[in-house]
């Protein structure tokens, strides 16, 4: 989206989002903590029963908005020479992101929509990150060394949301796994 398109108030669109939105199937990549990817013109199309046609005429008042949680653990382990101890250690960070995303429509040759390019997180969105343990890899002072191989992250609830907007109607286009 263009920084001159007016934004529309988050609070509001949380709301209708949460009250007035029907799931639609999609198929879109978003990286959540940027706030870049893209959605096809099918995602939007299926979205708001649009044909080509009415993708073409409409694009410009389409807006999109993200809502998404992940927890990234990573635990590995040191070993102390002088007693021959091993101490397993973990990090975890607990992320969400709400808000906003600026976009600009994907065009071809002809000048016609193939989809939207999101290009990251609009003023006033939020990302919130909490992080527990010492810093990934690391290892207490004195005899402590880190065991090669022993890191290991996975990362859980790694299901986002992403509403897209028209006019008064707003859609939640989920699918789990998004990057």
């Amino acid at each position: 989206m263009k920084k001159s398109m007016a934004l529309f108030a988050m609070s509001g669109f949380a709301a209708a989002a949460l009250f007035a939105a029907t799931p639609a199937s999609a198929d879109w990549s978003v990286d959540t903590s940027t706030g870049t990817g893209f959605v096809g013109k099918g995602d939007v199309h299926d979205a708001f029963g649009w044909n080509d046609h009415d993708l073409q005429a409409n694009h410009t008042g389409v807006s999109f908005a993200l809502n998404a949680e992940s927890t990234s653990t990573t635990t590995w382990s040191c070993f102390n020479a002088n007693n021959g101890k091993t101490q397993d250690r973990k990090h975890v960070v607990q992320a969400s992101t709400t808000g906003e995303l600026l976009h600009e429509a994907r065009t071809n040759p002809q000048d016609k929509v193939t989809g939207f390019l999101l290009t990251g997180l609009a003023d006033g969105a939020s990302v919130v990150s909490e992080t527990e343990g010492p810093k990934p890899d690391s290892c207490p002072s004195g005899p402590w060394t880190f065991v090669a191989g022993s890191s290991i992250t996975t990362v859980t609830g790694r299901e986002s949301g992403l509403s897209v907007r028209f006019a008064d109607q707003v859609q939640v286009l989920t699918h789990a796994g998004a990057e």
